[in-house]
């Protein structure tokens, strides 16, 4: 037994649409009848589905049984599915302990030999215990919302420090060379305050965001590159909102 679309042309994501949160809610998220966070949820499965190198995904998708015996063809509408060759993954974005419903589509897509499934819960919801998952449904991951779990605190504390280290002029002003290449003390000195130098240097090579190559130039490590590539990219987002909404504003006035 397959599993196969009930519908010619399902709602397609597409890589551009999970860029932002902002977004995907515009495209997605206009039913009235939908909560946030289940719609923080699909966005976050989306690009669950899109890392784990799915071809297409696609949202609220009605599926049905093929090469099931005569009265026993199943349907059932996933929140997203993903395409990978011939497999799907199909993800059910729950904000509520496991219901009967979800548990008979959990049954079809256990049978179904191109299929297996993923659910996604908030923090306030009862997990079922893994026992649940590893026994009775083999082709199951069960995940939580990645920022609401029991660890938010922490989580929380590690963001604002990280935004607090890059909130700073100088400290940017030292890692934009970067980018580029290494850049040494001397390269420094001749455009920012010694005293402030220092201070920053000392910062930035605790955060491990930079660290000392041996012709003693300083670089941006792994973490670096990806942390300040993300702030980049987020402060541009926020100078665009930034701009259109004051636009609309003295739009309106006018």
């Amino acid at each position: 037994m397959r599993l196969v679309f009930d519908a010619p042309h399902p709602a397609e994501i597409r890589p551009r649409d999970i860029l932002n949160y902002g977004a995907f809610r515009r495209r997605f998220g206009e039913k009235d009848t939908e909560s946030e966070l289940h719609l923080a949820e699909t966005f976050h499965a989306a690009k669950i589905l899109f890392e784990r190198d799915n071809e297409h995904v696609y949202v609220e998708v009605p599926l049905r049984t093929e090469g099931a015996p005569h009265g026993l063809q199943k349907k059932i509408t996933a929140d997203l599915c993903g395409v990978k060759s011939d497999e799907l993954t199909l993800v059910f974005c729950e904000t509520s302990p496991p219901t009967d419903d979800l548990l008979e589509n959990l049954r079809v897509v256990e049978k179904a030999t191109n299929a297996r499934a993923m659910i996604l819960y908030p923090f306030s919801a009862s997990l079922p215990p893994s026992s649940w998952a590893t026994a009775e449904y083999k082709k199951l991951d069960v995940a939580r919302l990645p920022w609401l779990d029991e660890r938010i605190d922490d989580a929380f504390r590690e963001v604002i420090e990280m935004v607090e280290l890059l909130a700073n002029q100088t400290r940017v002003r030292m890692l934009t060379p970067l980018l580029e290449k290494g850049v040494r003390k001397r390269d420094y000195r001749r455009v920012i305050n010694p005293k402030l130098l220092y201070e920053n240097l000392a910062n930035l090579l605790e955060s491990g965001i930079i660290d000392e190559a041996e012709d003693e130039s300083y670089r941006l490590t792994q973490l670096g590159s990806s942390l300040l590539g993300e702030y980049l990219a987020f402060l541009e987002r926020v100078r665009r909102v930034i701009e259109r909404e004051t636009d609309e504003s003295i739009g309106g006035e006018s």
